[in-house]
């Protein structure tokens, strides 16, 4: 509905803007530096403590399930960052995905030693019942998307767009009845063109 009601939403996608190659590289680098953050604090948080009661530090198949974990979360809590409105497939999807991850390794993890290899029993024995497993895997999560976190807040609240700008109205209670005047520059621009393009299809 609202487009029907702001249908300057669709200058979005007409400009190219959530599509763009500077949006591409940003989402690129974003993962690469995501990537590069989550091995390192895993492994620099994990490899060298004492995990289980009895003091012995972790091995790879635990630092991989960690490891594992905390991309999951991280990926989907992004997503869930960059959506501007939820709906319920997007609740089932992205909260899914993630309890989805817990049953496979639990369900794998079952399986006999043949089959699981190196995962059998990994997350029942070794990371569920720890507390630095969960410890790493929010501490990592936090600081993870806590830069994107700051980036949208910046951008929605300094470089807004137009979507941004419609939320926020509808969250502060305002009525939008914009009139050509209060529209963005841009948008008056590519309105005063599309409506000299529509009188010369009438002529």
């Amino acid at each position: 509905m609202s487009i029907f009601q702001y249908p300057f939403l669709y200058l979005e996608g007409v400009e190219d803007t959530l599509f763009s190659w500077p949006r591409i590289l940003g989402w690129m680098l974003n993962g690469v530096l995501s990537s590069l953050v989550i091995f390192f604090l895993t492994t620099n948080s994990v490899l060298n403590q004492a995990f289980r009661r009895d003091g012995k530090v972790v091995d790879f198949e635990i630092l991989g399930v960690t490891m594992y974990t905390c991309v999951v979360w991280t990926v989907n809590c992004q997503m869930a960052l960059s959506i501007n409105y939820f709906t319920w497939i997007q609740h089932f999807f992205i909260w899914g995905s993630i309890a989805f991850w817990y049953v496979f390794v639990l369900v794998y993890g079952y399986l006999s030693p043949e089959i699981s290899t190196t995962s059998y029993m990994v997350f029942v024995e070794a990371c569920a019942p720890s507390g630095l497993y969960w410890l790493v895997t929010l501490l990592v999560v936090v600081c993870v998307l806590l830069p994107y976190f700051c980036y949208r807040s910046f951008q929605s609240r300094f470089l807004p767009m137009y979507h941004d700008i419609i939320q926020r109205e509808q969250v502060e209670g305002i009525e939008i009845g914009l009139s050509d005047d209060e529209l963005p520059k841009q948008v008056q621009g590519k309105l005063i063109h599309l409506r000299e393009r529509l009188k010369q299809r009438e002529l």
